[in-house]
């Protein structure tokens, strides 16, 4: 893979400025609606075009930043991967009831049941650590799967997932690696904006926001063009 490829291709692209503007732009006006419902949607707009440049990625070209056309369609798309990666996450919710029990348990004074608090508590957080390890593991496949075949099932087909995710382990963790350190550039970025008070802020934290995502699914969409797992 091009690792450094994926931290600067955005800025290659003839109409970077425009293109990144339009993306920090969309971001901002998630962040300043997030509290309500319609703060959603323009979130998943730009989950949508993120899987447009997973696919622009994989299939070679060298300018995977797609045009902010197809709204609709970019709504449509990041819906269906809010949605798959929602559902993955459902163990989660069924895997804190016992951290949750655990913690009431442990705040009795009786000495057996405390003990058996803080045995669900541990046996509860090693679950969830190693479902959230799996999840990340498989994140890669989900993405790509879902933007070469635009269908929300493909994001359940195990099978076709782990096979993905198995043959390109390498290139997943090294993924999944440097994701972890775009996000902290990502935050220095965005820390970057309280020198400029309010107004820097309003720029710096959607930017690195969408940076991040653009960071991530040119990474996984290389890992999907160098993979010798078909993808469909």
């Amino acid at each position: 893979m091009d690792i450094g490829k994926s931290f600067t291709y955005m800025f290659e692209d003839p109409d970077w400025l425009r293109k990144l503007g339009i993306g920090t732009f969309v971001g901002l006006i998630g962040i300043v609606f997030s509290p309500i419902l319609i703060g959603l949607i323009p979130l998943l707009m730009l989950m949508g075009y993120t899987l447009d440049v997973v696919r622009n990625t994989m299939d070679g070209r060298q300018l995977p930043l797609p045009e902010w056309e197809d709204w609709g369609g970019f709504l449509v798309r990041g819906l269906k991967l809010f949605g798959a990666f929602f559902v993955w996450a459902l163990p989660m919710i069924l895997i804190a009831i016992p951290l949750g029990i655990g913690s009431a348990l442990v705040d009795n004074n009786g000495g057996g049941v405390e003990a058996f608090g803080t045995l669900l508590i541990v046996c509860g957080s090693c679950l969830m650590l190693l479902w959230g390890i799996f999840v990340a593991l498989i994140s890669p496949a989900i993405y790509v799967r879902l933007a070469r075949t635009d269908r929300f099932g493909s994001a359940f087909e195990f099978g076709k997932l782990w096979a993905f995710t198995r043959d390109n382990i390498g290139n997943v963790i090294i993924a999944i690696i440097l994701i972890w350190v775009a996000g902290l550039i990502a935050a220095i970025i965005a820390a970057l904006g309280v020198i400029a008070l309010v107004i820097g802020l309003l720029v710096s934290i959607p930017f690195a926001m969408l940076w991040q995502y653009l960071v991530q699914s040119h990474l996984f969409g290389q890992i999907a063009l160098h993979s010798a797992t078909p993808v469909d």
